[in-house]
């Protein structure tokens, strides 16, 4: 079964080398790498010809600063692998990580398989979710399917018709729950494939900007449509739209900063 890893790419200069290094060495020989050059301004894309030019696998595309969604959706529309993984461009994986995923995937016939991405936080085997239900139940109120797109490894159908939404922060948030909706199934893998590195400059650790209101309308977003189609999973639901809005209170108290409109829609 062929991979397709998709990889967006903005001003990643200093991480960009390593990143897609861990890409290229793969175990797992059936892959595609696809960089998705979002209008860097430093050396990324020279960074990522140079490595065009050594491995016929990848393919690169170059095209305006449009943000990370518009990155990943042309990566998607293109991509030729019957599954997917996304690797940001500041991060890398172990030189196993496509193989461990797609044995997941495949051995338990499941929709979304994930691997680990924290030290020391690894669940004694690996498990499968079954039914929707239960799949949306472990994402909505336990910390067992991660909210980032990264990390795992998806049928490619899960995407037909659905994208990430150009324009929003906290894009993957707004795409998770429904590609949830459609799985029968995540399997959760208990090995650390995936190393995340915190950026301090990073949109999540930047003081308060009403930008990051946008993280209540995602999770009243998802409310709703849990809401209509799963009303056992409420609670739940309801639940992170209340963390959403203390997260941004809190954030607005430690930057010091009162936004009376922010307040009055919180």
């Amino acid at each position: 079964m062929k991979v397709s890893i998709i990889i967006p790419i903005y001003n990643a200069e200093n991480h960009l080398d390593k990143c897609i290094s861990s890409a290229l060495c793969q175990t797992y020989e059936d892959i595609e790498i696809i960089l998705v050059n979002d209008g860097s301004t430093d050396s990324s894309e020279k960074i990522c010809r140079s490595f065009c030019d050594k491995d016929s696998r990848i393919r690169l595309i170059n095209c305006e600063n449009a943000g990370v969604s518009a990155a990943r959706n042309k990566g998607l529309d293109i991509a030729s692998g019957s599954l997917i993984t996304f690797i940001d461009s500041d991060d890398y994986v172990e030189s196993d990580y496509v193989e461990y995923l797609v044995n997941l995937i495949t051995q338990s016939n499941s929709d979304i398989a994930c691997c680990q991405h924290e030290e020391n936080v690894t669940p004694s085997d690996p498990f499968l979710i079954k039914g929707t239900t239960e799949c949306l139940k472990a994402y909505l109120a336990t910390n067992t399917i991660f909210p980032a797109v990264w990390g795992k490894i998806y049928r490619k159908e899960l995407f037909d018709g659905i994208r990430f939404p150009e324009g929003k922060t906290f894009e993957d948030n707004y795409i998770l729950f429904r590609l949830l909706d459609r799985c029968n199934s995540v399997m959760i893998g208990n090995l650390r494939k995936y190393y995340y590195i915190s950026n301090n400059e990073s949109f999540v650790n930047q003081v308060f900007s009403k930008s990051q209101m946008q993280i209540v309308d995602v999770m009243m977003v998802q409310r709703d449509f849990i809401e209509k189609k799963y009303p056992s999973l409420t609670l739940y639901a309801n639940a992170l739209v209340v963390y959403a809005a203390n997260r941004c209170l809190l954030k607005m108290a430690d930057s010091g900063v009162y936004d009376k409109n922010a307040v009055e829609k919180l």
